[in-house]
């Protein structure tokens, strides 16, 4: 026997009952002032469908429909003959277009102090993966504990027309909730005959959902620049990113480094301009019949709009909450998987070790210079420390080796810093030499 549904629905509608025949209570402002809010959270879900390829994950009604509108017709007007549609979209909704850290390269000596977006999106993004799991370097607490990423870059970085592939993610799941719920308010608007409700929630489902469907089926790809390809004979582009907080050392061929230093992101559709105006319409459509129409529904109407739009903006909340997480995840794939080790030094000085290590050690490029970059090497306890550390890099010892003998400073203050020195070069350093022995004995 079938299981009737009839009395819950009526139950629920005679809730509403009351509110709905009220003359003394309304939601026509509301309603309308509704759409208006969380415009910024809906243009950053937007911005990750292409990141997690999810076709069917924007079909509900949303709030900030506004926002989503300004940045299309934005980037339609704004796009020049030195600036394409598709790196101006990439920029305007937010997968692209940030600035990133200082590069300085361990070879060939050049300093970038500025990078593009990939660089920042690698310095602020927190990896995920057994591989990436962080490694504590280091005995004393410091005022300046700092993150160590070695990134090998083994397969080569797909540039121009190769389309980077979208990453599964775990939140990319969340949307079914709201379009559930939008689903649900339809038909509660049904069994009430409020046409009208049923109507602009509908609409709002079927023009977000179009907009969505597209930029999700968008070709993400990183541009084939020309200062991307590396001249005849250059070296390896091996360098490091710098943050406050954050070094991280690249390795692997010019090419790749520069798609990480230099490259920038670009979001190609069919149709191009065409495509973008077609999604600013129906978006602006639904803004604006909503906008005449919803205050015109019954109460009950109105509450179940206002519902489906509560549940919809805590969803693109959240998902906006989570933008570096799934950014993260989908960067593996974007730089076609590195091989990544983490280590979280506990002074800036471990820190220092680590990274001179990962790039000196087998290039054979001067310790000092890479050094000059991270920490004050003028300072007495530092030069010492500094000498020391390059000595033992340059002469390939499989242990750090240090001469307090020979090396003991007059003042009492300095050389207690400079034992703690040591000792975080003694510990960074052995980290570094069990990590990586098997590479570091057929290098040597």
């Amino acid at each position: 026997m079938p299981f009737d549904t009839s009395p819950t629905i009526n139950f629920i509608t005679s809730l509403f009952a009351p509110l709905w025949l009220s003359s003394y209570f309304d939601l026509d402002v509301a309603s309308g002032i509704a759409i208006f809010i969380g415009g910024n959270s809906a243009v950053s879900a937007l911005a990750l469908r292409p990141l997690y390829g999810q076709l069917w994950h924007g079909w509900y009604n949303t709030p900030g429909c506004h926002a989503i509108v300004w940045e299309l017709v934005k980037t339609v007007f704004q796009t020049s003959v030195s600036s394409e549609y598709s790196e101006r979209l990439a920029a305007s909704i937010g997968i692209s277009g940030r600035k990133g850290p200082k590069y300085i390269a361990s070879r060939s000596g050049t300093v970038m102090p500025q990078t593009c977006y990939l660089a920042d999106m690698l310095v602020h993004s927190n990896w995920r993966g057994k591989e990436c799991d962080p490694v504590v370097v280091g005995l004393r607490d410091s005022p300046s504990p700092t993150k160590v990423t070695i990134v090998d870059f083994k397969k080569s970085i797909p540039i121009g027309n190769d389309t980077l592939r979208p990453r599964s993610s775990c939140n990319s799941f969340i949307p079914i909730i709201p379009t559930a719920t939008s689903i649900a308010a339809c038909a509660f608007c049904a069994s009430m005959e409020d046409w009208l409700a049923f109507t602009m929630i509908l609409l709002g489902m079927v023009c977000s959902g179009i907009a969505s469907f597209i930029l999700s089926t968008g070709k993400l790809t990183l541009g084939e620049q020309p200062e991307l390809k590396p001249a005849r004979g250059v070296p390896p582009g091996d360098g490091m990113l710098l943050s406050d907080t954050h070094i991280v050392i690249l390795r692997g061929n010019e090419k790749d480094v520069n798609a990480v230093t230099k490259g920038k992101l670009r979001l190609k559709l069919k149709g191009g301009s065409c495509t973008l105006l077609l999604c600013a319409f129906l978006v602006s459509l639904q803004v604006a019949l909503q906008l005449i129409f919803m205050p015109s529904a019954s109460l009950a109407g109105q509450l179940v709009f206002l519902l489906s739009l509560l549940v919809s903006g805590a969803c693109n909340l959240y998902l906006s909450a989570k933008e570096d997480d799934i950014r993260s995840n989908a960067l593996f794939t974007l730089l076609n998987t590195p091989e990544v080790k983490t280590y979280q030094a506990k002074s800036r000085a471990s820190a220092a070790v680590l990274a001179c290590l990962a790039l000196c050690w087998e290039s054979r490029a001067p310790a000092k210079e890479i050094l000059q970059g991270l920490v004050p090497i003028k300072p007495r306890p530092w030069a010492v420390w500094s000498t020391c550390l390059a000595q033992n890099i340059e002469g390939r010892s499989m242990q750090f080796v240090y001469d307090s003998l020979n090396e003991m400073l007059h003042d009492e203050s300095e050389n207690e810093f400079l034992i703690d020195l040591i000792d975080d070069a003694h510990a960074a350093y052995e980290q570094y030499i069990k990590d990586h022995c098997d590479n570091i004995r057929m290098n040597r």
